[in-house]
C-alpha cells in the first residue's frame, strides 16, 4: 500500500491510475492554454464539469450560478469509473515495466510480520490465475477482510463494473497470505453490493462475498459502537507504494482518526486549488485577472457540498506520510483493544491535487473509509440469506434412432 492514498482510490485510482499526471504535447502557443485545460479537465472532470460553463460564461456572475452545481452533478467518481479489477492490474503491469527494481518502501508503512493479520484477504482476478502461486501477485486488485468463515467484507467499488455487480466466478479470494505468493484460494458463489451504493459520491461503499466453502482462517470482529473522531487505527494492504511499485508482501501503517470536518476542509481546499489552476489556464486567452480567478474560485468553493457523508470515516496524517493507495481498496481499517482488533472501516476513496501525479500521500488529504458501525444490521441481514442455488446443467437430450425410410 502506499500507505499513501486510497484509491485507489483508486485510487484506485488518469482516474487514480498508474499513468499519473497528464502530459501536455508540444502545441502552438495560441493553442497551449486550451490544450492544457483539456488536460486539467481529464483529471478533474468529475469535480468541475457542472461548474465549468458557469465559470467561463462570466467570472463576475459566479455567485448567482453556483447553486446549480449540486443538482446537476452526475459524474462518476474515478474510483468507480473503472473497475479496480481492470485498473489495478494495469497499474501493476506498468509499475513493473517502469521500475522493475523498485524498493518495498511505503509512505510511513512497513512490511507486516508473517501471520500478524490473518483476517486480511486479497481479491484476485480469476482469469489472471494459473496453478502457480506466482500468478497471484499479478491478479490482486483489491483487499478485504474475513468477518465469518464463509464471508468476506470489501468495498462496493471493488465488486462493480460498468454499474453492475461482477459475476462471482470472476473473483477468487486468497486467505492466509502475508505474501501474495502464498495462501489458499477460495471460489466465490455470491456477490452482494449495498443497495444504496453511489458511484457519484461513493456513499455506502460496501459489499460482501460469499465463499463456496468456509475458509480455514481467523476472522475479525466488526464495530457495533459509534467510531470516535480521534484515536489510533491501522490499515493493511498490498496497494501502490511511494516509489510507484506494488509489493507482494502485506504492508501495514498506523493512522489517526480525524473528525469528518477535517477531511471535508482538506478536500475542499484541494478542489479550490484545482479550480484556480484550471481558470488560470484560460486567463490569458479570456483576459481576466488573478483577482477574478480568486473571486470566482472562492465563491464556488464556499458553495461546495461536503464530500463526506455520515457513512464515512476520515483517517490519516496531516502530513500525508501514511495512507492507503491504489490496490488497497476494500481492505480493513481497524482499532486494537484488550479484546483484539475490531474493524471500524473499509478502504474506500481519497483525493489529491490534479497536478500531484498520484492521489496518494498529500498534505491534508486524508483517506476516506466506509463507517462500518452504520452497517451492522445490513451485514447481519445479508449473512442470514440462503445461498444461491447453483444453476442446473443443461440437458444434453437423448439420442434417437433415425426413422426408417
Amino acid at each position: 500500500m502506499v500507505l499513501g492514498f486510497v484509491t485507489d482510490r483508486a485510487s484506485p485510482w488518469s482516474m487514480i491510475s498508474p499513468a499519473g499526471s497528464i502530459s501536455v504535447d508540444h502545441a502552438p502557443a495560441a493553442d497551449l492554454s486550451e490544450h492544457r485545460l483539456r488536460g486539467f479537465e481529464v483529471k478533474i472532470i468529475h469535480r468541475f464539469r457542472p461548474i465549468a460553463a458557469a465559470a467561463l460564461l462570466g467570472i463576475a456572475v459566479a455567485v448567482p450560478v453556483v447553486n446549480s452545481v449540486h443538482a446537476g452533478n452526475t459524474a462518476v467518481r474515478p474510483e468507480a469509473a473503472i473497475s479496480p479489477m481492470k485498473r489495478v492490474a494495469e497499474a501493476r503491469a506498468n509499475a513493473r515495466a517502469e521500475n522493475p527494481d523498485g524498493a518495498d518502501r511505503v509512505y510511513g508503512g512497513k512490511e507486516a510480520e508473517k501471520g500478524a493479520y490473518p483476517f486480511q484477504v486479497a481479491l484476485l482476478t480469476t482469469g489472471k490465475l494459473d496453478k502457480s502461486p506466482a500468478s497471484q501477485a499479478n491478479a490482486q486488485f483489491c483487499g478485504g477482510s474475513l468477518i465469518a468463515p464463509q464471508w468476506v467484507l470489501t468495498a462496493a467499488h471493488c465488486l462493480n463494473d460498468d454499474g453492475e455487480p461482477i459475476s462471482p466466478d470472476m473473483v477468487t479470494v486468497l486467505t492466509g497470505a502475508t505474501d501474495l505468493s502464498e495462501g489458499k484460494r477460495y471460489k466465490a458463489v455470491e456477490i452482494i453490493v449495498n443497495e444504496g451504493y453511489s458511484e457519484q459520491t461513493l456513499d455506502n461503499d460496501l459489499g460482501l462475498i460469499r465463499l463456496a466453502e468456509p475458509a480455514n482462517a481467523p476472522t475479525i470482529k466488526i464495530a457495533r459502537e459509534p467510531t470516535p473522531d480521534a484515536g489510533k487505527t491501522t490499515v493493511t494492504g498490498w496497494g501502490k507504494m511511494q516509489d510507484g511499485t506494488f509489493p507482494t508482501a502485506l504492508m501495514v501503517a498506523d493512522l489517526d482518526l480525524q473528525p469528518n470536518a477535517t477531511c471535508n476542509g482538506g478536500i475542499k481546499a484541494i478542489y479550490a486549488h484545482d479550480l484556480k489552476a484550471a481558470l488560470g489556464e484560460l486567463a490569458r486567452r479570456m483576459r481576466y485577472s488573478e483577482r477574478g480567478i480568486e473571486a470566482a474560485a472562492n465563491a464556488i468553493a464556499a458553495d461546495m457540498a461536503d464530500p463526506l457523508t455520515g457513512n464515512m470515516i476520515c483517517a490519516g496524517t496531516a502530513s500525508g506520510e501514511r495512507d492507503a493507495c491504489n490496490g488497497d481498496s476494500g481492505g480493513p481499517l481497524f482499532m486494537t483493544g484488550a479484546d483484539g482488533p475490531v474493524q471500524v472501516g473499509v478502504v474506500s476513496w481519497g483525493e489529491g491535487p490534479a497536478d500531484g501525479g498520484t492521489a496518494c500521500g498529500h498534505k491534508n488529504a486524508y483517506g476516506i473509509y466506509t463507517r462500518l458501525a452504520n452497517y451492522t444490521g445490513w451485514i447481519e441481514e445479508k449473512m442470514k440469506t440462503a445461498a444461491p442455488v447453483p444453476a442446473a446443467p443443461k440437458a444434453l437430450g437423448t439420442a434417437q434412432k433415425p426413422a426408417t425410410p
